[in-house]
C-alpha cells in the first residue's frame, strides 16, 4: 500500500481521486507504467487545504466544491476529512478573490503525516505558492515521506540535497501533462529535427477555464510559467526562438484547455515550412497518468532508500527538473533503463 497526502484539494486532486475510483471499479487508466505497485495500492489518507468550503469536509465532497471545475465522472468513496493547512503565500493576489480562507487554526502537518504513516506527499498548490510549497516539502522531509512537486516552485532544485542526505526522493519541478501543449510542442520540434528541418521560431498560446489559468493572468505568475515552458521547449530546439505560455482565462471552458501552436522553419534547399496546431484537452485529466506513475515510483525509491531529485525520473516527468537530458526520447530511454535496474 502507498499512503498519499494531498496538499491542495483542487482540480488535479479531483481528477486523481476519480481516476483511482475508476481503477477500483475495474477500469484501466491509459498511459501508465507497468510497475510492481498497482494503482489499486494507492490510498489517499490525508489532505490539506485553506478554503473554508473544503476544510472539514470529506474528500468525496470537497473535490466537487467551488472553485473546482472538474466534471464528475464517477462517485468517489473517500471519506478522509480535509484538514486546515497553513496559508503562507497560498492566498495572494487573484487567489484571494477566489479562495474563501478558513478561520480555523492550521493543523500540525508533520504530526498528521507521521500519524497517517504517509509515504508520499503530493504538492498540488497553485503557481506562485513558493513559501507554502517549501513548508510542505520540509514537513515531508521531517516526517520521512517522499515529496512530489507538481508546481513550478523550485523545490527539487533547492532541497534535493537535503532529501538525498536522508535517502528520501523529491521529484519535481512543474509536472508535464500527459498530452498537454508543452510536451506536444516539444515533441513535434524533436520530430522535425529528426527529419532535418531547421526550426527558426515557434510560439504556443494556452487558454483555459480553471483556477490555475485565472491566477496565471497575474504578470509575475504568467512570467514564471512562460519562462519555464519556453525554456523546456527551447532546450530541444537547437536555438530556435520560442515563446510559450498561458494567454487568457475563459470561464466557460472550465477544465478544458485549448493550446494554439505555430512552428516555423526551413528544410531542403531552404524553403519554408509552417505547422499550425489547435490542441484541445482536459487540463486536470492530463495529470492523472504521470501522477499515478510518480506516486508508485516514489514508493519504489523509498523502499530502495534512493533519495534526492532522481535525474532519470525528474527529467522525464517535469518541465523544470534540476537536470535535463538532450531530448525527450533520451529522457524516456534513461527512465526505462533506470526502472529496469531498480526492479
Amino acid at each position: 500500500m502507498v499512503k498519499v497526502a494531498l496538499v491542495g484539494v483542487g482540480n488535479v486532486a479531483a481528477a486523481l481521486l476519480q481516476a483511482l475510483e475508476f481503477v477500483r471499479n475495474g477500469k484501466s487508466i491509459y498511459g501508465i507504467l507497468n510497475l510492481p505497485i498497482s494503482p489499486l495500492d494507492i490510498e489517499i489518507v490525508a489532505a490539506f487545504d485553506i478554503d473554508k468550503r473544503k476544510v472539514n469536509r470529506k474528500l468525496k465532497e470537497a473535490i466537487f466544491t467551488k472553485p473546482n471545475v472538474v466534471e464528475k465522472y464517477i462517485d468517489v468513496k473517500n471519506d478522509v476529512i480535509v484538514l486546515r493547512g497553513p496559508t503562507y503565500d497560498g492566498n495572494s493576489g487573484i487567489l484571494s478573490t477566489i479562495i474563501e480562507e478558513s478561520e480555523e487554526k492550521p493543523v500540525d502537518v508533520v504530526n498528521v503525516l507521521k500519524r497517517e504513516k504517509v509515504d508520499v506527499v503530493l504538492n498540488l498548490l497553485p503557481t506562485g505558492a513558493v513559501e507554502a510549497s517549501r513548508f510542505y516539502a520540509k514537513a515531508s522531509l521531517e516526517a520521512n515521506a517522499s515529496f512530489i512537486n507538481v508546481t513550478p516552485s523550485p523545490i527539487a532544485k533547492e532541497l534535493g540535497k537535503d532529501f538525498e542526505k536522508k535517502n528520501i526522493p523529491v521529484l519535481g519541478d512543474d509536472l508535464l501533462s500527459q498530452v498537454g501543449g508543452t510536451i506536444t510542442h516539444a515533441g513535434i520540434i524533436e520530430f522535425l529535427k529528426s527529419r532535418g528541418v531547421k526550426v527558426i521560431k515557434s510560439y504556443q498560446i494556452d487558454i483555459a477555464g480553471s483556477t490555475e489559468a485565472l491566477v496565471t493572468l497575474e504578470d509575475w505568475r504568467k512570467d514564471l510559467k512562460k519562462g519555464i515552458k519556453s525554456s523546456y521547449i527551447s532546450s530541444y530546439s537547437n536555438g530556435a526562438e520560442i515563446v510559450a505560455g498561458t494567454s487568457d482565462y475563459v470561464e466557460f471552458l472550465k477544465d478544458r484547455r485549448v493550446s494554439y501552436i505555430v512552428i516555423e522553419g526551413i528544410y531542403g534547399i531552404g524553403v519554408p515550412i509552417r505547422i499550425d496546431i489547435s490542441l484541445k484537452t482536459y487540463d486536470s485529466i492530463n495529470a492523472i497518468s504521470p501522477l499515478i506513475d510518480l506516486i508508485r515510483i516514489a514508493k519504489l525509491l523509498m523502499d530502495k532508500r534512493i533519495g534526492g531529485a532522481v535525474k532519470e525520473v525528474c527529467s522525464y516527468y517535469f518541465k523544470s527538473p534540476p537536470e535535463k537530458f538532450e531530448s525527450i526520447s533520451a529522457a524516456k530511454q534513461m527512465l526505462e533503463k533506470f526502472l529496469n535496474n531498480l526492479l
